[in-house]
């Protein structure tokens, strides 16, 4: 079989930006002052795909951009992220014509579709008023794209602005640099998402209320340190697939995903601790630790009225005073959906995920000198892995041996550390395949969901009897305190079950 020529490859950098503030942008500075070959476009770009959408869910897009006279046909093909600067393969031919010409996707991502381009047609359409300059910052140069897009789906129109920073020469780490530089004019929200992927929702009218974390890939072989960039990224995807859903609409099921991406997230740098230590690690963990109390509120209220208040409406629906309670609660929850929504528009939220990126691609964890600590970035993770989960599969076993006796408190910490456990099993998953490690994995997981979601009802039960003070709120809290002993005989049987369990980490 001969082998494909590599790729040229892409790395550069998006931003979304609102399209008002784009002059403001490019009034910094850094590119009034600093670029060179000023120009603009406007480009008229045409997406094909199969009735079907086979091509995005190969992760393929295919284009032809029209600039004035010249149409350039370009094939993207993403790759699963390593790194937050975006890195996909390309390839550019010019062609004659609107239409694609298949001739040039030979040795491409597409050929395997060519036998059905006969069913590859027209999707949706992008104009795109483009402002670009060349900017020598630092030793890189580095291509500016200021855009202001309208993207014409079948189902709707829409409009957004973004500032695309491509590395022409030197190092991705200088990508975050400018960005931030830049992000002292106006917010610019770091962004995953593709013109492609607006233009399909676009296309297809869908408007998702929530996305689940992606699974995590990793090699044994792969260094600790770019294990951690892998799993890092992964959560910042996560984190802002649902902050543009929490933008549009306060959707409950969007905050709590956003929640669960910035835990991942705290988690990850927990597990990397030693590889990841730099000035800089414990101000990031504390901001993400800020963004997630104030997505918190509104979720903790959410869950008190779903499974607290609710559920006695059998009971109590009748009674003034439930009624009363209820109404209070559902306002209080609805405002502080209102907050959340308030937050991740924020500067401080936006320009935080933007720091974290920077630190996660570019901190000084990755250059630390010293013996020491490049060996521990160079560490295969496969041996943190093993070291990590052994470490906090024994804290859970020990610290979960008297669970009857320990307070709300001391139980709500093993149902923590659970949590996090959980969160290390998912980031190395890929790591443990063989023999009978997925059956073990299996059962593990198993046991470890069941005891976190029995703790988890005695912290809400516990946490309850702190959220109001009226009568009502009282008698209800008491009717909760009834459920105690039985969730405590459960988690006592789930621990158990789990203490019994060979590690499915060891071969």
């Amino acid at each position: 079989m001969r082998s494909r020529p590599s790729p040229p490859q892409e790395i550069e950098l998006k931003l979304e930006v609102a399209p008002s503030e784009l002059e403001t942008v490019l009034a910094h500075p850094l590119l009034a002052e600093k670029s060179h070959g000023a120009r603009s476009q406007t480009l008229h770009s045409t997406y094909f795909d199969t009735p079907d959408h086979a091509l995005r869910q190969a992760g393929i897009s295919l284009r032809v951009r029209r600039d004035g006279e010249q149409r350039i046909q370009t094939i993207k093909a993403a790759r699963r992220p390593s790194s937050v600067a975006v890195a996909r393969s390309e390839w550019e031919h010019d062609v004659e014509s609107d239409s694609p010409d298949y001739a040039l996707a030979k040795d491409t991502a597409l050929e395997p579709f060519l036998e059905h381009s006969d069913r590859i047609a027209p999707v949706f359409h992008v104009t795109t008023e483009r402002k670009l300059r060349d900017i020598a910052y630092a030793d890189s140069v580095i291509e500016v794209a200021a855009d202001s897009s309208t993207i014409q789906g079948s189902e709707r129109t829409t409009y957004f602005g973004e500032l695309e920073l491509e590395l022409k020469d030197g190092t991705a780490a200088e990508l975050f640099q400018l960005a931030l530089s830049l992000s002292t004019a106006a917010p610019l929200r770091l962004s995953f998402k593709t013109k492609a992927e607006r233009g399909y929702e676009a296309a297809s009218g869908e408007q998702p209320t929530r996305i689940k974390a992606a699974p995590v890939v990793l090699k044994r072989k792969m260094t600790s340190a770019a294990a951690f960039q892998v799993i890092a990224v992964s959560c910042l995807q996560h984190l802002m697939a649902n902050e543009a859903i929490v933008r549009r609409v306060p959707e409950a099921d969007a905050v709590h995903q956003m929640r669960v991406a910035l835990r991942r997230l705290r988690a990850a740098m927990t597990l990397f601790k030693a590889v990841v230590e730099d000035v800089r690690r414990d101000p990031i963990r504390a901001e993400l630790k800020w963004m997630a109390n104030v997505l918190g509120e509104a979720r903790d209220l959410d869950v008190y009225i779903a499974t607290v208040l609710e559920p006695a409406r059998d009971r109590y629906g009748t009674d003034p005073s439930y009624q009363s309670l209820l109404a209070e609660y559902q306002k209080r929850r609805d405002r502080a959906y209102e907050v959340a929504q308030e937050a991740v528009s924020s500067p401080r939220f936006i320009t935080g995920v933007l720091k974290t990126a920077a630190w996660i691609e570019a901190g000084e964890w990755r250059e630390g000198s010293g013996k020491a600590a490049r060996k521990l970035r160079d560490q295969p993770v496969a041996m943190l892995a093993d070291e990590e989960l052994g470490r906090r599969w024994k804290k859970i076993i020990k610290r979960g041996r008297h669970l009857v006796e320990l307070d709300p408190d001391e139980r709500h910490q093993v149902r923590i550390e659970i949590k996090k456990l959980r969160y290390a099993t998912e980031f190395f998953d890929s790591l443990f395949k063989g023999g009978g490690a997925k059956k073990r994995k299996r059962k593990a997981l198993s046991a470890l969901e069941a005891l976190q979601e029995t703790l988890g009802e005695l912290n809400d039960i516990a946490v309850g009897g702190h959220m109001d003070a009226s009568p009502m709120a009282d008698v209800i809290h008491w009717e909760q305190m009834t459920r105690v002993d039985s969730l405590l005989t459960d988690a006592t049987e789930h621990y158990q079950k789990l203490a019994s369990l060979e590690p499915y980490w060891r071969s």
